[in-house]
């Protein structure tokens, strides 16, 4: 008995079903809830491997797809409760700050001042962190970052009259590996409110949290593999793109009521729930005041299996 096929096959059937469920109002599943499990595959992986060398094979593949079953419905309890009553960190938007009291005297500083340009562009590169963005600042960008000094650089070019930043963080080929980066990375970012900003991040895994009410974004763009996404939309420009596209991700985007907004949705596996938005004909979403309304907002959304999440404020 091929205790790999059963594993998988339980896997496989209780995403489905999940899915199913879920999409005909069945039951209310909050992938958002459960998408930090995703690592419990390979812990799945590692009982099959060591099961399998049982001389009763039969016996190791029971006892494996036990295991699978009790760590399955363990993820669909999970997975049955809102994040904010399931004991995960779950960002509120007004709040000024998260832990205040933390001690940042010790971080980095990457800063860039302010030329009074009027159109700027930040492209963001790293994983395994925690970037957040809900302050303005005089200077153009600055990000605070809890990590060793050369851990990220901050570099700027001028294109056109625009101010193109890009900050990323370094490979680790010269500065050793770290046994916290999984963990420890953290930056809060401040940006000017002045210009008009095209925001793009890149992230294998960890967590985006933007609050960009007050700032002129005319266009947002995340591409992220095992990450969570979270972004409130300011209505400052006429129009805003935002882009996401995502492996194993939990989306959580947030527009204003007075902004009309519409919804491409292109994805496989994947969970979706659009407060306040009717399904058009050609499979969008769109808000009732979407061709009335002075501020547009365009989201398109891609991904493998992901949770996204769109509301109204």
């Amino acid at each position: 008995m091929k205790t790999e096929k059963i594993i998988w096959g339980l896997i496989f059937i209780f995403i489905g079903t999940v899915f199913m469920l879920d999409n005909f109002n069945v039951i209310n599943f909050y992938w958002g809830s459960v998408w930090r499990f995703w690592p419990v595959i390979f812990i799945l992986i590692g009982a099959n491997m060591l099961l399998s060398r049982f001389a009763d094979k039969n016996y190791g593949a029971i006892f494996a797809a036990s295991i699978t079953v009790l760590v399955l419905a363990s993820i669909g309890y999970q997975g049955s409760i809102p994040r904010e009553d399931n004991g995960w960190v779950n960002i509120k938007f007004d709040d000024k700050r998260r832990d205040r009291n933390e001690d940042w005297s010790n971080a980095s500083v990457f800063s860039e001042p302010y030329s009074g340009t009027k159109s700027a562009s930040l492209n963001i590169q790293g994983g395994a962190t925690t970037y957040e963005l809900i302050d303005t600042t005089s200077m153009l960008f600055q990000a605070d970052v809890k990590e060793m000094a050369g851990g990220y650089s901050l570099e700027k070019t001028t294109l056109d009259s625009v101010d193109v930043l890009n900050f990323r963080k370094r490979d680790k080929k010269g500065r050793g590996f770290k046994m916290d980066d999984m963990e420890s990375n953290e930056t809060r970012l401040s940006l000017n409110s002045n210009p008009i900003w095209d925001i793009k991040v890149e992230m294998g895994a960890g967590s985006t949290e933007f609050n960009l009410e007050k700032f002129k974004v005319r266009n947002l763009t995340f591409e992220g593999g095992a990450a969570a996404f979270e972004a409130r939309i300011g209505s400052t420009l006429p129009l805003t793109d935002v882009t996401v596209e995502t492996g194993v991700a939990s989306v959580q985007i947030e527009v204003p009521s007075a902004s009309g907004c519409k919804i491409e949705v292109d994805s496989g596996l994947s969970s979706k729930d659009f407060i306040g938005f009717t399904k058009q004909a050609d499979g969008t979403y769109e808000t009732e005041n979407y061709d009335t309304a002075a501020n547009k907002i365009n989201i398109s959304l891609k991904g493998g299996l992901s949770s996204f999440e769109v509301k109204k404020y």
